[in-house]
């Protein structure tokens, strides 16, 4: 776990390698673009590099040094070939560096992201002894932990959830692969897990501004449409106004009451930065992929850069198991701005966005009265249907219109988009079909629901405080945008309706993975209207004030909610608990089976990285897993340990761990464990015991293996 100095420097060194080769594709790939856009794209493709390569020599070595070694040559080939196939073109670093003189708002994506690399360090610390958290973390990180370590410790591929032994892990696991290489390497686990975390913050700060810039119409309006992104948070801090001191101070003290997470005043529009870049690592690199293949994608459809469809697909294809919600994202947006590009073919734009804005105003008014007709019904399959039904439109209309091109002998037009298609499909399909339709069908994923998180407010509601400014902004700026301008952010439309009336994973909180890209867009089109607005200003003073206050205005709950992250610390494991931790890495088999309690914060699998027979049900069940029958056995195992023999063959339990946590989870009969099993660990707190095959088991009223419930159903 503590890894050493050379290990880090190792992991250093493979992960530059990769950010190099990635380099040199973009080089290759696109000569065209600004040494800073090749430099952040080459990041991009470099970090997708290293969590696909392993992976891939993985399916026949095993997650193991062997791979890796194999993946640095095969990393080293391609780099070799695209640093010949670009030559002609320079690599620029002087150019890109130049940009921050030319572009002063670079500096402030810059200062944003050391921030984030603070919080990233801040959120994982290791000191003395003793890991801490932050409040963001708490939750989260323990789970990624366990992805981290067991991949890296047991090698087995493709992995089985160490938290639910014999089921395949479909989570997108690449977001903490790439961290697993890291640790395989001998970094220490904190260095394993933050590093990554480090560039991709980078990539997706500076991938969030290089596509708003394409999107809206000046520097200004991309600066503003980034702060509206980057600060999400609307007008949850007028709850800490009034009532006191410690109405205020509360949000540097309690846990998650803060202006973008207020759960009791069903504030839940959480700042990026926080509650989903640095808890949520999918979230992370699935949007370090995201925002740059937006900008290609842009460039592809408006800029005439036709090269572009090529990557993007690889980019798209990549997706699905580094976050599934991404390529589905990316998926609608891309046939949002098809649709898009085929109606500006045709000169129906200005047409098409007028009957766009009167869709936009109706379907508002359609999911703000619908939600107080179905007032305790959000969920059915009804608003399922009115998805598909919706998609099936949309579908027909790019038919239609593509129908049309080609009776005017302009089909060609189609092909570069069926380059995308085939080559996101060649890449993403074995994905979906080894991992991601696996484990949807077995889950709740899927079902109609209305309202994503509204709870009994009113639609308007309650995007009006989540949203705050920003969203009134963005109905303005979707309303003045004429013709192609309103199209470019019409994409962003779509995805916000499926995310409204579909849920994609059993808690329902997690649809805004798909809300957030879409929000994306909507930011674009606040900043045109507040650009307007201020526009309309004519005394320079004023408008250097109203900006001032309208930005403040957007940022306050972010900023507040920051602080609050900056200052958190939570004890996540204890000396104790990190000490037992690296004794069962030393001591026991990486695959290893081990009885605990179902605790979150579980240093067994999270520090260890070995198999346990339950996990926390907390990661379980919002996985869409079936964990009930692992849960009663491990109730039946600790109560009645001399009647378990079946249960503990069939589940394979080499160790059973017995801490307060066990003591106050179960009634545990530890004399029996003393007259079962050996003690091979035990600091007077935590005792560990193996399990011998010799063991002096009671015959009588044995509980068989396939029937755990009756001692469970017991309690």
């Amino acid at each position: 776990m503590e890894g050493t100095v050379w290990g880090a420097a190792l992991a250093l060194a493979y992960l530059g390698t990769f950010q190099g080769v990635g380099l040199c594709l973009s080089r290759a790939a696109l000569p065209g673009e600004s040494p800073g856009m090749r430099l952040l794209l080459g990041s991009v493709w470099g970090s997708v590099a290293l969590q696909w390569f392993p992976v891939l020599l993985a399916f026949f070595l095993g997650f193991t040094p062997a791979a890796h070694l194999g993946a640095l040559m095969l990393a080293l080939l391609v780099g070799g070939a695209a640093l010949w196939l670009g030559r002609s073109t320079p690599f620029g670093f002087r150019k890109a560096c130049a940009a921050l003189g030319r572009r002063w708002f670079l500096w402030v994506v810059l200062g944003v992201w050391l921030f984030f690399c603070f919080l990233v360090w801040h959120s994982f610390r290791w000191q003395d002894g003793v890991v801490y958290s932050s409040q963001a973390t708490y939750g989260d990180m323990s789970m990624h932990l366990s992805f981290i370590t067991s991949l890296a410790n047991q090698g087995d591929f493709p992995p089985d959830y160490s938290l639910l032994p014999g089921t395949r892990l479909s989570y997108p696991f690449l977001s903490d692969s790439i961290s697993a290489s890291l640790y395989l390497l001998g970094a220490p686990l904190w260095f394993a897990y933050e590093l990554p975390m480090w560039v991709a913050g980078a990539q997706v700060l500076f991938g969030l501004y290089a596509f708003s810039s394409v999107l809206t119409d000046s520097r200004g309006q991309a600066a503003l449409s980034w702060v509206f992104f980057a600060f999400t948070g609307g007008l949850g801090f007028l709850y800490f106004v009034g009532g006191g001191v410690e109405n205020f101070t509360r949000i540097f003290t309690a846990f998650y009451e803060t202006p973008t997470n207020l759960i009791g005043e069903n504030i839940r529009w959480v700042n990026v930065l926080v509650d989903m870049m640095l808890p949520q690592r999918a979230t992370l690199f699935g949007w370090a992929v995201l925002f740059p293949a937006l900008y290609l994608l842009y460039r592809a459809v408006y800029g005439g850069q036709g090269r572009c469809f090529l990557w993007v697909g690889g980019m798209a294809g990549a997706l699905p198991m580094i976050h599934t919600h991404s390529f589905l994202a990316l998926g609608v947006l891309c046939g949002g701005w098809l649709g898009a590009s085929l109606l500006a073919r045709l000169s129906w734009e200005r047409r098409a966005a007028q009957v766009g804005k009167g869709l936009l105003l109706g379907t508002v008014a359609a999911l703000a009265l619908g939600k107080e007709l179905a007032r305790g019904r959000e969920d059915s399959p009804l608003f399922l249907y009115l998805a598909l039904g919706a998609l099936a439109l949309f579908v027909g209309l790019v038919v239609l219109l593509a129908g049309t091109l080609l009776r005017r002998g302009e089909g060609r037009v189609l092909l570069p988009w069926g380059v995308l298609l085939g080559v996101t499909l060649v890449l993403a399909l074995p994905q979906l079909f080894v991992w991601t339709f696996q484990q949807a069908a077995a889950g709740s994923f899927v079902r109609g629901h209305l309202g994503w998180v509204l709870g009994d407010d009113s639609y308007l509601g309650f995007y009006l405080k989540n949203l705050g400014l920003v969203g009134l902004l963005a109905l303005g700026g979707l309303l003045l945008s004429k013709g192609g301008a309103f199209l470019r952010l019409a994409p962003g439309l779509l995805l916000w309706l499926l995310a409204e009336l579909v849920l994609f994973q059993p808690n329902e909180y997690d649809n805004n993975k798909l809300l957030y890209p879409a929000f994306a867009f909507l930011c674009c089109g606040a900043a045109r209207c507040a650009a307007e607005i201020l526009g309309a200003l004519r005394n320079r003073k004023a408008r250097a004030g109203a900006a001032a206050g309208l930005v403040a205005l957007s940022t306050c709950s972010a900023v507040l909610t920051m602080g609050r992250e900056a200052v958190a610390r939570y004890e996540l494991f204890g000396t104790g608990a990190v000490e037992l931790a690296q004794w069962v890495e030393e001591n026991t088999e990486p695959e290893a089976v081990i009885l605990t309690d179902t605790r979150h914060n579980n240093e067994i699998a999270s520090l260890a990285g070995r198999n346990l027979v339950c996990g926390s049900p907390s990661y379980l069940y919002y996985h869409g897993l079936d964990y009930v029958w692992q849960q009663a056995a491990a109730y039946a195992l600790y109560t009645y340990p001399r009647r378990s023999r079946e249960l503990v063959e069939t589940l394979d339990v080499s160790y059973i761990l017995v801490s307060d946590f066990e003591r106050s989870a179960y009634s545990v009969d530890q004399e029996a464990l003393d007259d079962l099993y050996p003690r091979v660990y035990d600091d007077g707190n935590r005792v560990l015991y193996q399990v011998v095959e010799d063991a002096p088991y009671s015959a009588v009223g044995e509980i068989p293996w396939n029937n755990p419930w009756e001692a469970y159903r017991g309690r």
